[in-house]
Formats: structure tokens, sequence, C-alpha cells
């Protein structure tokens, strides 16, 4: 009691209420008045009263300080309202849902009041027959220009071939890859899309007959239409725009190579211009949630900062190392760390990469563009070194045996670097603790991660044994 008191007391003085002013001179003026009678009373009637004016003052204050938590329950219960979630609600909910014949009968009358099949009958088909439909006429085309062109005599056919401006062999384009295809591909979608939006205008209809009274329920088929196709044209564009650009830099689409840092940024401002088309369309107010954010002050801020650092420095290393053209999917590298594999995926945060066990490697684009790269796909040149030991017996035929080494090995490796760009040595390089060592070192025009690499050194192995077969010694052991 004492502690609601307090509590009391504290809510009551610092919204300047305790008493109230008017009740505060109020009590003034009586305790004055009081004051004034004592005095005018005898000195011996003044202490039989003090007691009763002391029990007279608590007892004024305590009505006073009832009053006040009166007054406090009431406002406390003006500013609370009540809002329950469920209470009270799941009953009347699932009356709603109890389907009796009458109800059957009305929201079948109201769906099909509104609905045609006709309607949903066009949208199916075309979304689900027209490509097979357009593909069978396009090949059906193409057996009657054969069938026609068989009639024909060669003579005919070169003539005609000329006057076209075009090779007699030529065929039209696989279906998959025509301008019919693509036509037909795209109204096929925007029906299916269709049939879609059919179906929550079915959906709202049933809500609304159920007696379901939702905040803008009659909206919600024209916000699921307007969110589907807009993503729908969103994804369009970026089709046709990849491959505008691998036109453009005549690349395929799937390695645009140094482009691809464009097609990036282009996705980027594509995805945020058609959510903000939304946002708005949607009447999504974005001031309220702006001035909030920048409500948190200094310590809000800073912890934001902190914690999107990381990500901003991935995402602007990504489009680092996209621009700086040191690698592309599909390329294989090796790293400073001892790491050898192939470029599978360059991301926004992270890059994989396929290793030679196939295990794929996640790796951050911060960590990524700190480390030595080298690009195993765009070496042209590859290198074969060998030692080889003799014994000290054949000191004296190791001359003879160097010369037929090199000559067998320009035989029978053509693309040997035997021009002087490159060193072609085989060399006595050492004396061992038993034997004689020869250094050899050639080059080829041959990359070094193709077949033709190790085709290559198996053909100067080979060389190198039956050279020193006809030179009459014998490796050392």
């Amino acid at each position: 009691l004492l502690l609601v008191v307090l509590c009391v007391t504290l809510f009551t003085v610092a919204n300047g209420q305790m008493f109230g002013m008017g009740r505060t001179k109020k009590v003034d003026a009586d305790v004055s008045a009081r004051k004034r009678v004592a005095a005018r009373r005898p000195w011996w009637k003044k202490g039989q009263n003090a007691a009763a004016a002391a029990i007279e003052d608590m007892t004024d204050m305590a009505e006073d300080v009832i009053e006040d938590v009166q007054d406090f329950v009431e406002d406390v219960g003006e500013m609370v309202v009540a809002s329950p979630v469920f209470a009270g609600k799941v009953r009347p909910a699932l009356r709603k849902l109890a389907i009796t014949k009458e109800k059957l009968a009305m929201v079948t009358k109201a769906i099909s009041d509104t609905t045609q099949l006709d309607d949903l009958a066009f949208l199916g088909v075309m979304g689900w027959a027209l490509v097979p439909a357009v593909e069978f006429f396009y090949e059906l085309g193409d057996d009657d220009d054969d069938v026609e062109e068989d009639t024909t005599s060669d003579s005919a056919r070169d003539a005609n071939a000329a006057t076209n401006g075009h090779d007699a062999t030529d065929k039209k384009k696989p279906f998959l890859k025509s301008i019919a295809y693509h036509i037909a591909d795209h109204f096929s979608q925007f029906c299916r899309i269709g049939v879609g939006v059919y179906a929550v205008d079915v959906f709202e209809i049933l809500l609304a007959s159920l007696g379901f009274n939702f905040k803008n329920l009659d909206q919600l088929s024209e916000v699921f239409a307007k969110v589907a196709y807009s993503v729908w044209a969103a994804e369009r564009i970026k089709i046709f725009k990849r491959y505008l650009i691998s036109k453009a830099v005549h690349r395929p689409v799937n390695d645009l190579g140094r482009a691809g840092i464009a097609d990036h940024i282009l996705d980027a401002a594509l995805y945020g211009l058609t959510a903000f088309f939304l946002l708005d369309w949607l009447d999504v107010s974005l001031g309220l949630g702006i001035k909030s954010m920048l409500t948190f002050g200094s310590a809000g801020t800073l912890v934001v900062s902190l914690a999107s650092k990381d990500l901003a420095g991935q995402l602007i290393n990504g489009l680092g190392l996209a621009a700086s053209d040191k690698l592309y999917e599909g390329e294989r590298i090796r790293l400073d760390s001892g790491v050898v594999g192939v470029v599978e995926k360059m991301g926004w945060m992270e890059t994989t990469i396929r290793l030679d066990d196939e295990h794929f490697l996640a790796m951050g684009n911060t960590e990524l563009s700190n480390k030595r790269i080298i690009n195993l796909s765009r070496t042209k040149q590859s290198t074969v070194t060998l030692t080889l030991r003799f014994n000290y017996n054949d000191i004296d035929e190791l001359p003879k045996v160097l010369d037929n080494i090199k000559a067998s090995i320009r035989a029978a490796c053509p693309k040997l670097i035997d021009d002087g760009s490159r060193p072609f040595r085989v060399v006595w390089s050492d004396y061992g603790s038993n034997h004689l060592e020869v250094q050899i070192e050639a080059h080829f025009n041959i990359p070094p991660i193709s077949p033709a690499y190790h085709a290559n050194r198996e053909n100067m192995l080979h060389s190198i044994n039956g050279a020193v077969k006809e030179s009459g010694i014998a490796f050392k052991a």
C-alpha cells in the first residue's frame, strides 16, 4: 500500500497536480482559519483541541490522496484502449467458415455472377497450349519447305540461293531460337500470370461472400496483379538487357567478362526501380521510416555503420574484382595460398571456386581481392623441367647424350619454342654424391591446363628415353 501511495504521489507531483492548485489554496485557508480561532481560545482549551486538529488534518490529507488516486485511475483508463488480437474474435471467424446450404448457394451464385468460364478457358489455352501449337506450325512449315525444295533441281536451288544471297544448305533456326518462339513464350507467360490473378479474384469473392471484411479486401487481386506483372516485366527486361550486352561485347551470355560489372550494376538499378515503383503504387510511406532511422542518434548511427562496414566492403571488392579483369567465371586460377580451382560463380559478396577434388570453396570478395592470383586459363605457354641422373662411368659420353636428347625433343615436340625467345636447355648442371646431374628446361606454345600439355609432356619423356638408349648408356638408378 505504501508503494502504491508513493508511486501515485510521484506521478501527481510530476504532473503538477498534487492536491491541485485550487485545493491547495483551500487547505491553506482552512488551516489559517483554525489558527485564528485557536488564538482566540483560552490557553487551557488549546491543548484539548490539538489532537483533534491533527486528526482532522490527517483525515483531510487522506481524502485528498484518495481523490488523487481515483483521478489517476480514471486517467489511465482513458489512455489504455482495449484492442485484443484474438479475444472474442476466434469464434465469430469460425462461425463464418461454417458452410451451410444457404451460404454455399450464396457463394456459388456470387462466383458464377462475377466470373466467366470462357475467360478462364482462353487464359488457360493461351498459357499452356500456345507454344506447342506455334511449334507445330513452325515445324510443319519447315517440312513443307523441304518437300518443295526436293522437287526442284540442283541448279534451281543453286540459282535461288545465289539470288537470295545465302548458301543453299542454310536452314531455318531451331524453334527455341526463333522469334516466333520468344513471342509465343512471352504471351504464354503473360496469360499464366493472368490465371493466377483470376484465382485471386475468385478467392477475394469467396472471402467477401463468407462475411470477412478485411481492410482493403477489395484491392487484393489488384495488388497481386500489379506485383506479379511488375516482377515479371523486370525479369524479362533483365534477360533482354543481358542479351544486348553479350551482343555488344561479342561474348556468350553466361560469360560476359568485364562487361559483367555493367550487368550487375544495371540489375541492381532495375530491381531498385521496380521496388520503388511498387512501394509508391502501394502507398507505402517511407518518410516515417526514414525519420525513425535518423532518430537513432549518434549511437545508432555508429552501430549501423559498424554492422554494414563488412557488407559494403564485400560489395565494393566484388565490383572491383569484376572490373579488374583478373578472373572470370569458368577460368582456372591459383592463389598464393596454394588453392587451385575453377571459378564457378562471382557474386556480390563472395566468389565460389570448384577445387580439383570437386569440393566448393566460398571465399569472401574482400579476402580474395587481397590475395595474389595466377590465372592459369590465360596462360598460353607451358614449361617442362626435368632432372636426369647418369653414372660417373659415362662422363665421357655425356656431351653426345645431351646433343641426342636435344635433337630428339625437337623432333618429337613440334610446339617447342626454339626461336630464342624462351630458353631451351639440356645441360650438365652438377656433380652428385654418386651421379652426374643433367637439367632440362623446355617451353612450349601449349596451355598448361589443356590435355595437349600432358600429351606433349609424355612425348617428350619418350623422346628422352629413346635418345639415352641410342647413346648406349643408362640412367642412374
